[in-house]
């Protein structure tokens, strides 16, 4: 289904169609940091009792809390179109790319991605119904010649509507 690393490359020197970057991290999320420092806090302070090197301590209250930060800051979906297909990717993974000719039928589409698919970020993981969001409730709906479907969310719809529109006659479907 996806392209291999050299048609991967030559398509990417095509001029992209639509183009969308969303971070994952969200200002308000800084109201839920301190629940994985208390998490770390109250092992540390049950470690305490215990007899441990020097330092251990620290790194188990510290290192959580940094982690959980790192992640929400990394995490972030790139979406390019673009005349041989799209591509995809949730940073820091690999970049997943799509041929047109392997895609059914593309609508852009409101959706509940609590109702729908559990939640935000990589969602679906058997395969079938795949979906990568970060934010909002509008998303790519791709179906797959394969019967699969694959949403990618985007803050953008009207643009991403307006690409699907200008795409040339039998480019999808």
């Amino acid at each position: 289904m996806a392209y291999s690393a050299s048609s991967t490359a030559a398509a990417s020197n095509l001029p992209p169609l639509f183009v969308e970057r969303q971070d994952f991290w969200r200002p308000w999320w800084w109201l839920a940091l301190p629940l994985p420092a208390i998490i770390s806090l109250s092992f540390f302070l049950g470690l305490r009792r215990l007899p441990s090197p020097a330092g251990v301590n620290d790194v188990v209250l510290i290192v959580p809390t940094l982690l959980t930060v790192g992640v929400f800051a990394l995490l972030r979906l790139e979406t390019r179109l673009d005349a041989a297909g799209i591509s995809y990717r949730f940073f820091p993974l690999s970049r997943q790319r799509l041929a047109w000719a392997d895609v059914q039928r593309a609508e852009v589409r409101q959706y509940s991605p609590l109702g729908e698919y559990g939640g935000w970020g990589i969602r679906g993981l058997s395969g079938a119904n795949r979906a990568y969001n970060v934010a909002g409730a509008y998303g790519l709906q791709l179906t797959l010649r394969n019967g699969h479907r694959l949403l990618l969310g985007t803050q953008q719809p009207d643009a991403l509507r307006a690409v699907l529109a200008n795409l040339p006659a039998g480019t999808i479907g």
